[in-house]
């Protein structure tokens, strides 16, 4: 099951919830179907051009879905601001594709937070040293994680 998660400043207003994990339905065979009317990674990652590429990934190198694909957070390493999207790395014989984002405020290429999935129970995420980030709104380092309480499939 997924959770939700706060990424919030204690210096200034800023505020972003996202959905983290995932959801009971996103098996590897489930995410590899990419014709049918249930198919989740049309709607998880936008880019037809990236899901040609998948496609063509799993049908011609037989790649294979890694575990810890899910919703995580991204970060832009030129703006600061904080997204959510999907992660998915396929690997296959001779490499691996990981799907890669652009910010949306700026264009700069995302880069994944580190997630640490220890905690007191399973799904439990809290990102590795948040504070070492500066808020993109007032620049300072006064960011602090929490979890929403509300879980989602």
């Amino acid at each position: 099951m997924g959770s939700n998660c706060l990424i919030s400043c204690r210096e200034c207003f800023y505020m972003r919830e996202f959905r983290i994990g995932i959801g009971m339905l996103y098996s590897p065979e489930a995410l590899k179907d990419l014709d049918s009317k249930y198919a989740l990674l049309p709607d998880l990652i936008k880019s037809e051009e990236t899901l040609a590429h998948i496609r063509e990934l799993l049908e011609e190198k037989n790649a294979d879905i890694a575990d810890g694909y899910g919703h995580r957070i991204y970060r832009c390493p030129n703006c600061g601001e904080f997204q959510e999207n999907f992660y998915l790395r396929l690997d296959y014989d001779g490499g691996s594709y990981e799907v890669p984002y652009n910010c949306p405020e700026c264009g700069a290429p995302l880069e994944l937070v580190d997630l640490n999935t220890g905690g007191s129970g399973w799904g439990e995420v809290e990102p590795l040293d948040i504070k070492k980030y500066p808020c993109p709104q007032c620049g300072k380092h006064g960011l602090q994680y929490s979890e929403g309480g509300i879980l989602w499939d």
